[in-house]
């Protein structure tokens, strides 16, 4: 009986551990900030002119931009709903998961190819006999970069709630002959009552806690969140206990945000069916489905044209730009040489507190509820927070470039955890939902199961984890930003500094490489380690 029992009391020790050794990290690098806070006069600086303005900013472009987001990702998931046989269909909505790894910084330079001075709107005015120059830059390129990102997320969160209703209710609205209107206020209202709180919570959480963009289109300093304020305070001015104060700001905003979205989550009612067939919605008059298809396409538009714009461009510059390739080869060694690393240490956290979380969810409901706590903190704390009382802890015992390495590294790694958590637990509960009780009637435990049971399951799920960890390190610039020196320069700063300088021929050179290099990552990891089972 102990050698039954010994797995399970190790895998959950091990969870446990690496919980309170992350909880301590963090905790360690917000008394950090307190701390380093205490030297700034944090009265003054709270109650002035430029923070008051921080944060007037922040919420606007935070407010509109969830607005924005998700009065057209209602409209779009509803289209992608009730039009459910064209082909394409699952292309479309795997295109939905595309702003998840594109690096902010990827994203923005195909805006700005776009809808920039001289980008192809602009271009195609001009054609037109249209003298227009856009003006990208500010609140609006802002939301427009958000509502990019956001708009995916939003379908893909609300897109489940039509599945969520039941069949019969759209057959009973057929034959009663229901109008839109009605069908909408009696069938889909009350479902989007339940998940648009989250949703719209959620988008505002992370429009929030928005750093490369804003940093990228806000303009100046009159258009900055908390999270582009810090970056300024330690980069241009090296004053850590403003940037401490600073931080804490965010932290408060980001907790607030936290705690909106965690309470706004409510209970979806899941239906006896999915819809797959067209006939469930009834006969649709043709204006229905013209205004549905005009949604999608606009929805494919708006993310398919930076992508489009941004390599384009890149194949155009390389003829055109001088780029020094030198510093484009060292940037891209150092890229992949940040991001591996920084993967393996997401996987070597997030895995074992998935793995001892399920095993309390079994047994001790408290150790389960901590691990999840865990596993959320880094998403609770501000990445600029964070990676700001990371960084004066390491400036007390180590300096230079392993300082900046190690930095960086740990700093992806931890605000990766929750986003590979979210990965792996689906398939660790599928594992001992399998196979749990027929290991310890077996008695097969440890290595063993391992590496004949658990492994053949969870690798999919690891090789997709680790290649998305790896892919969003590899478009860091918040890391890089706050512990990079004149040796440690990724493509991402490189893109920021080719952006700054208007170099835009480098810039669209430098953008696809970095499309280019997260996709052939993402690819080689997901199936090297995922094997071919991997999705």
């Amino acid at each position: 009986m102990a050698e039954q029992r010994w797995p399970i009391i190790r895998a959950d020790a091990i969870g446990l551990s690496v919980a309170l050794l992350l909880t301590t990290l963090v905790g360690a690098a917000l008394l950090m900030l307190f701390a380093q806070a205490g030297e700034a006069e944090i009265g003054a600086l709270l109650g002035s002119a430029y923070v008051w303005r921080i944060l007037r900013f922040t919420l606007i472009q935070a407010c509109l931009s969830t607005l924005l987001s998700m009065v057209f990702g209602m409209l779009v998931a509803r289209a992608f709903a009730r039009e459910t046989g064209f082909p394409g269909r699952r292309a479309l909505l795997g295109l939905m998961s595309l702003p998840i790894v594109l690096p902010s910084l990827v994203a923005v330079f195909g805006i700005i190819a776009i809808y920039g001075q001289n980008g192809w709107l602009a271009r195609a005015l001009a054609v037109a006999g249209v003298d227009a120059k856009p003006d990208i830059y500010g609140l609006g390129g802002v939301v427009l970069a958000h509502v990019f990102f956001n708009l995916p997320l939003a379908v893909r969160l609300l897109l489940p709630g039509w599945h969520s209703i039941p069949v019969e209710s759209w057959r009973l609205s057929a034959q009663l002959g229901m109008s839109g209107w009605s069908t909408f206020r009696l069938i889909e209202w009350p479902m989007l009552r339940r998940y648009l709180p989250h949703a719209a919570a959620t988008i505002f959480m992370l429009c929030v806690g928005s750093f490369a963009i804003v940093l990228a289109l806000g303009g100046g300093p009159s258009s900055a969140t908390f999270e582009v304020a810090v970056f300024e305070a330690i980069r241009f001015e090296f004053d850590p206990p403003k940037a401490a104060v600073l931080a804490l700001g965010g932290l408060a905003l980001n907790l607030v945000s936290l705690a909106l979205a965690q309470g706004a989550i409510g209970d979806a009612v899941i239906g006896s069916g999915w819809r797959t067939r067209e006939q469930d919605w009834g006969r649709r008059p043709l204006p229905a489905r013209v205004m549905d298809s005009a949604l999608i396409a606009a929805a494919v538009l708006l993310l398919a044209s930076p992508v489009a714009a941004t390599i384009t461009d890149g194949f155009a510059g390389l003829g055109q730009s001088t780029l020094d390739w030198g510093l484009v080869a060292r940037a891209t060694l150092t890229s992949i040489g940040l991001a591996v690393p920084a993967a393996l240490l997401t996987l070597l956290l997030a895995l074992p507190m998935v793995l001892a979380e399920a095993v309390g969810r079994t047994g001790k409901k408290g150790r389960a509820a901590i691990l999840r706590g865990a596993l959320i903190l880094p998403i609770a704390v501000s990445p600029m927070a964070l990676g700001l009382g990371c960084f004066l802890i390491l400036r007390l015992a180590l300096d230079g470039t392993l300082r900046a390495i190690l930095g960086i590294v740990l700093l992806n790694a931890i605000m990766v955890v929750p986003f590979a958590a979210a990965i792996l637990r689906p398939a660790v509960e599928r594992a001992r939902a399998r196979h749990d009780h027929l290991c310890r009637a077996l008695g097969i435990a440890g290595w063993s199961r391992w590496r004949l049971i658990d492994w053949p399951i969870l690798r999919p799920s690891i090789g997709t984890a680790l290649a998305m960890a790896a892919a969003m390190a590899l478009g860091d610039l918040i890391g890089v930003g706050l512990f990079g020196d004149a040796k440690i320069r990724n493509l991402t700063l490189l893109l920021y500094d080719q952006l700054g300088a208007y170099r835009m021929g480098g810039a669209a050179v430098t953008a696809a490489l970095l499309m280019l290099l997260i996709f052939v990552l993402y690819q080689v990891i997901e199936r090297g380690v995922g094997g071919r089972a991997a999705p």
